[in-house]
Order: structure tokens, then sequence, then C-alpha cells
């Protein structure tokens, strides 16, 4: 009998041993588990946090003379560093390098500042590149600028009939400023889905403005030759 009850209180101990270790590995992969989720939902809340929200629209189409809108909310960048960087005309081609291959800055014509770009297009299999000359207007107070074709001749002959594209820039937080771009734009010749070429051409200029504000490291962007 006492070589039985010997056996059955090993026996138990056994059991309660495991049952122990069982509790143990369990509330360890628990607390695993749970760490694991903190950690992605940290990681959800950054992602949500440093992300970009951008917008484009169609706004009307007119005689085959479009107007797109574009918006995109930058974090934690200053509204003057942006503005800075977007009358910054000569250091353009490093901002939108898709659209834009080369600017001189002309000079100044009255309230406009005269420059001579030299632009970046692409349909399908065909691409190549145009020269335009644009009046730019600035309001550092509002930053805001828009520019618009200069010179008869390419009104009637170039690539483009008509061209106006706005820039306006907004702090509408303590860490948030937005940007919107409206692009009015007829062709010489309009061609098919021009209305989707057009919006995808902003979506991508906001693209290039969010990837270049990115590559600041907090070190801002000063203010260009011209405006000083």
């Amino acid at each position: 009998m006492s070589e039985e009850r010997a056996n059955v209180d090993v026996i138990s101990k056994n059991e309660e041993e495991s049952v122990t270790e069982d509790v143990v590995v369990e509330a360890r992969t628990s607390e695993e588990t749970g760490t694991r989720k903190r950690a992605q939902k940290i990681d959800a809340m950054t992602a949500t946090t440093t992300a970009s929200t951008t917008k484009c629209r169609l706004v009307s189409n007119i005689d085959n003379c479009f107007t797109v809108e574009g918006t995109i909310v930058l974090l934690s960048t200053s509204a003057e560093d942006v503005y800075n960087m977007l009358t910054d005309y000569e250091n353009a081609s490093k901002v939108f390098p898709s659209t834009v291959k080369k600017v001189e800055y002309l000079g100044k014509n009255g309230d406009q500042k005269r420059i001579r770009q030299t632009c970046n297009w692409k349909f399908f299999i065909f691409g190549g590149n145009f020269n335009i000359e644009l009046g730019v207007v600035e309001n550092d107070e509002k930053k805001h600028m828009a520019c618009s074709l200069e010179g008869g001749n390419q009104k009637k002959f170039g690539f483009l009939r008509e061209f106006v594209g706005t820039w306006e820039v907004e702090k509408i937080s303590e860490t948030e400023t937005k940007v919107t771009h409206v692009l009015m734009v007829k062709p010489s010749l309009t061609p098919p889905y021009a209305s989707d070429i057009f919006v995808k051409q902003v979506e991508g200029i906001l693209k290039d403005v969010e990837k270049e504000v990115n590559s600041w490291n907090a070190n801002g962007y000063g203010i260009p030759t011209h405006r000083l």
C-alpha cells in the first residue's frame, strides 16, 4: 500500500509539473502574441502618421480645355519651405524630373517674373520635349504662385494653345501643410483619354513634391536667390 501511495504521489507530482509548464508556456506565448500585436498597432499608427494624403480630380473639360486640381497634405513640413521649393524655378528639373528638363530664369517684367522652360512629354511609346516661356506672378504673403504662357506665337503654333498653372501652400494645423496645384491646359492636338493623362500628370507632379520633401531630412529649403 505504501508503495502504491508513493507511485500515486509521483504521478500527481509529474502531472502538476506538466500542468505548470503548460501554463508557463501558454503565458509566454500569450505575452509574445500581445507584444507582437502592440508592435503591429504602433507600426500601423506610425504609418498613418507619416503618410501623405493625395487627391486629384478633373474639374472641367470645356472645348478640350482641361482643368485638373490636385492636393496633397504633407506632415511635419514647413509651409515656407515648400513654397521656397516651388518658387526655386532653376532647380525645378531636380524636383520634377519627369516633366521638366531645364528652366532658365529670364528676369522680371513689371510684376511678372519670366522663365524659359524645356518640358518633357510622353504619350504611350512616343515622347520628346518642347520649349515654352512663362510669366510668373508670386504672392509670398499668401504663398501662392501662378504661371501662364507668354508670347503670341507659341499660343498659336506651339504644343500648347493655353496653359495656366497655380500653386498654393497653406498651413492647416501644427503638423500639416496642404499643397494645391491646379493645371489648366488646352493642347494643340487632343490625344485620346486626354483627361486621364492630365490627371495622372498632376498625380505624378504631387508625388515628386512628396519625394523631394522627404529627402530634406528636417533640413528645410532656403529662399531662392530671385526672392531675396
